[in-house]
Parts: structure tokens; sequence; C-alpha cells
């Protein structure tokens, strides 16, 4: 039964919203578009299987919230160079920036309207999570109060939303305070969240399809979905890096998913008979709008090569949105057999991890990777602080 009534319809097709000025810095507006993306990637997502259909209708002021953002962007870059040969070279990369994602924010909202106007899937989210290996999303009620940070300190998660009588408060910070009764969504790598959810007392049930080549989708479709949400966040990463060799690697990223989305299609079309048309159409729906968001970072992640032709003043506009990370984000050549477990062990140790490895000819993204025996030519996009670069340089040096 369609949920999309003449109001919610509006609120799919709302005029552009009105931009007022406020003193902010472009780092802070792109970093806030980044964050919003990548979180209401994932969020759409789990509302689609969970059939959460509050949240799906949330998620949509996430896409209003990205829309100011946006425009915020293109506002400030205006005012800063004005009328002159810098500022159109501003306003181009503005709107190749502006227009990639608005793409990723209406593919997000295609998402849940999918769910809003009744192809609501036969498959639940429960049974998502037993064929995922990396991040998944749960909701957790709040026993007491606490503060974001007395959880994320104790666990390895993010909190990506708090519900509190009724109110949505998105990416809360780490100091603010979560009231006893309040619903969190919380995201974080599989196992971890199962043992947060053990320690709680929540009862949950990871459960098996039954369908061999539909279980082939749905591992197709997360492994999908886990490199979508990388190669949004390594386009944004590139945007600081400035080297072609990351650019590459998102290139082939993308080209992976393609593949995988062809190969995914083809499965689905094999078992279109045996599956009901609500699901085979939802799940149609998703592999497309993965691969739109797909397309949209890659497009992110070329900006830096046309910002070689620029003004060096614009450059460093982009580099200044991670300044406060303190991050590195590198490619490394695997020139001796290694377990990317070992990497990533070694690199915990200075905040550090792996991002992805290509085997062979397949991007992998990680957790999905982890046991993986990475031989010589193969590929690992890691990510480390900045001020840690010699040890790692000397760990590198050691092992790889």
């Amino acid at each position: 039964m369609s949920r999309l009534t003449p109001e919610v319809h509006k609120r799919f097709h709302r005029s552009p919203p009105v931009v007022r000025y406020r003193p902010d810095t472009v780092r802070n507006i792109l970093e806030g578009i980044w964050k919003t993306t990548n979180v209401a990637i994932d969020l759409a997502f789990y509302a689609y299987f969970a059939r959460d259909y509050e949240l799906a209708m949330k998620i949509l002021d996430l896409d209003r919230l990205v829309s100011e953002s946006v425009g915020h962007f293109v506002m400030h870059n205006a005012m800063a160079f004005g009328k002159s040969k810098k500022g159109g070279y501003a306003s181009l990369l503005s709107f190749y920036y502006g227009s990639s994602v608005d793409t990723i924010s209406d593919s997000v909202k295609d998402i849940v309207y999918t769910l809003l106007v009744g192809r609501s899937p036969g498959i639940s989210y429960n049974q998502v999570i037993h064929y995922a290996d990396g991040e998944v999303v749960v909701r957790l009620p709040a026993k007491e109060d606490f503060k974001v940070l007395d959880l994320t300190d104790r666990y390895p998660v993010d909190v990506l939303a708090v519900v509190e009588g009724g109110e949505y408060k998105f990416m809360p910070k780490q100091t603010e305070v979560v009231k006893r009764g309040s619903l969190m969504y919380l995201r974080g790598f599989k196992e971890n969240v199962l043992h947060l959810l053990d320690d709680y007392g929540v009862e949950y049930s990871l459960e098996v399809i039954g369908i061999r080549e539909l279980e082939d989708v749905v591992k197709s479709l997360v492994n999908i979905k886990d490199c979508t949400v990388l190669m949004l966040d390594l386009a944004h990463y590139v945007l600081v890096e400035h080297t072609p060799e990351l650019k590459e690697e998102i290139n082939d990223l993308e080209i992976y998913i393609d593949w995988k989305h062809m190969e995914t299609m083809d499965l689905l079309k094999s078992i279109a008979g045996s599956i009901d048309p609500d699901t085979f159409i939802g799940l149609v729906t998703l592999l497309k709008e993965l691969e739109d968001i797909a397309d949209a970072s890659t497009t992110i992640g070329s900006i830096p090569s046309l910002q070689e032709e620029f003004p060096k003043d614009y450059r460093e506009l982009f580099s200044n949105v991670f300044e406060s990370l303190g991050e590195r984000v590198r490619t490394v050549t695997i020139t001796k057999q290694l377990n990317i477990s070992e990497l990533g062990q070694h690199l915990r140790k200075y905040g550090g991890g792996v991002l992805a490895v290509r085997s062979g000819n397949a991007w992998i993204a990680y957790p999905l990777a982890r046991g993986t025996t990475l031989n010589p030519g193969d590929k690992a996009i890691i990510t480390y602080q900045e001020e840690f670069s010699d040890e790692v340089d000397s760990i590198l040096k050691q092992i790889i």
C-alpha cells in the first residue's frame, strides 16, 4: 500500500530552499555536506529494508539540509571571488561539485521513495545483516541518560541520529546528552554492533533468505553499497591529495561497481519469476541509485585534475576542507605476499586503517577484505594521522 499522500508528495517536490547568508568557512560547509550525504546513504539503505517509514520521511530533511549547504557553498564562492576570471573558475567548479552532490542526494530520496510508494521488500534488514561483513545500522533505545561520547568511547560506533519525543537530531555532537527513553540509530562494523546489542540485552536474530540466487544478490548489493560509500569518502579525500594516482584508483573502483551492478542485474533477472514483484522492483531501484551515487562520486574525484589549470587560491579552498582531520591518504603497491589484516593492525596504532584493496582485478572495500592475502602488484588504499608519517613509512618499508 502506497504511503505517498499529497502531503508526502509535496515534500519530495519542494521548491529550492531560500539560502540566507551566514558567516561560515568553506571548509565547514563542505565537511558538513560530506558527512550528511555519507550518513544519509546508510540510513536510507537501512530504512528501506527495515521498513522504517518514519525514518524514511525524516531522511528528506537531510536532503533539504544538503541543498541549503550547497547553496551556501556557491554563495560563499561568489562573494569571495566576485566578477573576475578567478570567479568564473570558482563558479565552474562549484557547479561540478554542487550538481554531483545534488545527484547523490536525489538518489538517496529515490531509495526512500521506493519504500513510501509501497514497493516494500520481501527481505528484512536482519537478513541483510546476515550477509553483511562491513558496517551496519541498528536501532537502540537509551535506558539511561548519557553523553554521546560515553557510548562512542566504549564502542567503536557512530551515532547517526537520536529521536527524542518524536524529534530527530542527526549526527549529534559528542558532548550532547542522550535522554533516557530516546531512540538511537547507530552504525558500526557488524561484530562491534552485535557485541553492543548483546551488552545492552537487546534481542536480535540473523535470518537466512533460503534462496541461493537471492542470497547472492543481497551479498552483491551490500558489497556495492559499501563500495559506493567508500567512493564518496575517497572522492572527498582526493580533493585534498591532488594526486593522479588516487584519482585513478577511484576510476577503477567505479568500473568495478559498474561490473558488479551488471552481474547482480543478471542474477536478479534469472530469479525474477521466483520472487515477488515489489522485491524485484525495489532491488533494481537500489542498484540503479547506488550506481548513480558512484558515478557522481567519480565526478567529485575528478575536480582536482581540473583545478591544476586554475588559480592556486581556489585549489587551497578544497585542501582546507580536511585540514582539521590531519589525515593522509595513500595508495601503496604490494611487493611481497601480505595478509591485509597485518597491515591494518599496524595502521591502527597510528589512527589509521585500510580503506580498500585491489586484489587482482577486483576492488574490495575494507573490512570485507579482512583475511585477504595480497600478492605482488596488488594495491591498498590506506589512511593515517599526518603526525605519524615517519613511523608509517618505516612500517611500510618493512612489511610491503
